[in-house]
């Protein structure tokens, strides 16, 4: 299986989670809407390793419910 860097699997719950830094990019969207959202709180931040990450699901839920108007 090929991972790429700033992604992170968690084999216990079958998550996949890719770093804060990275979120923007993968999904395509403005940096400052992601950290807007997770700063308000509407989207969900886990620490692994002592990365900051965000569940990739959460993420493309966050994107395809229109971004600044999706809540938690």
């Amino acid at each position: 299986m090929k991972r790429t860097s700033g992604a992170v699997y968690n084999h216990g719950t079958q998550t996949e989670y890719i770093a804060l830094s990275r979120a923007a990019r993968a999904v395509g969207i403005p940096a400052h809407e992601i950290t807007d959202a997770v700063s308000q709180g509407r989207l969900p931040v886990v620490e692994v390793s002592g990365c900051k990450c965000i569940a990739v699901t959460d993420l493309f839920r966050f994107k395809d419910e229109g971004g600044e108007s999706w809540k938690a």
